[in-house]
């Protein structure tokens, strides 16, 4: 018997070759995934949806923050006006309660008319309308007469506000005369009267009557 040496390298050479050759396929096993996952339409729909989403999503978010932020100066304006507001009142308050204590007749008027625009009306039910300087020369100048707040209110906004007030003098006979108002304001922006509403719990003609011959 004749004993064949092979060397072992040649086995190895040989083993090798017959491992890469006998699965021709095992490359495209690996390339077949990638193939699929970049050919298959209904993953790259998928992906363009997904992609749409996100864009409305961050469309929403940002539509939602800026109706955030122009809400937030909406409220900051109401709450400027309606600080504004309070301010006004107190100030007219303290004027026409003692009005002499702030100058002489034109003076007092002028700085009145601070708190309300210069085309502002006072529309008294039993009295009339009339521009609001002129209002305020006749409630305050016409007669001898003092003007006592009890209250006042005022809207949330600052856009609408009012008082409770007792208007009480001297009447043009000399008889003492003695009314109850309310009045209602209407503030712009900048939290100045453009329009006021007095009205009386008494016929009109008790308030003329009241004011040339005394009501006491």
């Amino acid at each position: 018997m004749r004993t064949i040496i092979v060397p072992c390298g040649v086995v190895l050479l040989l083993v090798i070759a017959g491992c890469s050759s006998s699965d021709p396929t095992a490359s495209d096993e690996y390339a077949a995934p990638e193939q699929e996952l970049s050919s298959d339409p209904t993953t790259t729909e998928e992906y363009q949806e997904l992609e749409q989403r996100l864009a409305d999503t961050e469309q929403e978010l940002s539509n939602v923050t800026a109706e955030r932020d122009a809400l937030a100066v909406q409220i900051a304006a109401k709450d400027d006006r309606y600080n504004t507001v309070v301010a006004n009142q107190q100030a007219v308050t303290e004027i026409i309660a003692d009005p002499t204590a702030y100058g002489t007749e034109e003076e007092v008027l002028d700085l009145l008319m601070e708190y309300a625009t210069e085309d502002a009306v006072m529309d008294d039910v039993a009295l009339g309308s009339i521009g609001m300087r002129e209002a305020w020369r006749e409630t305050v100048f016409w007669t001898d007469s003092d003007i006592e707040t009890f209250a006042t209110w005022l809207a949330d906004d600052g856009s609408l506000g009012g008082s409770l007030w007792v208007w009480s003098g001297t009447a043009f006979n000399g008889e003492p005369f003695e009314l109850i108002g309310v009045n209602t304001d209407i503030y712009d922006e900048n939290g100045l009267v453009t329009y006021e509403r007095v009205d009386w719990p008494y016929q009109a003609a008790h308030v003329e009557e009241a004011i040339e011959n005394g009501s006491r």
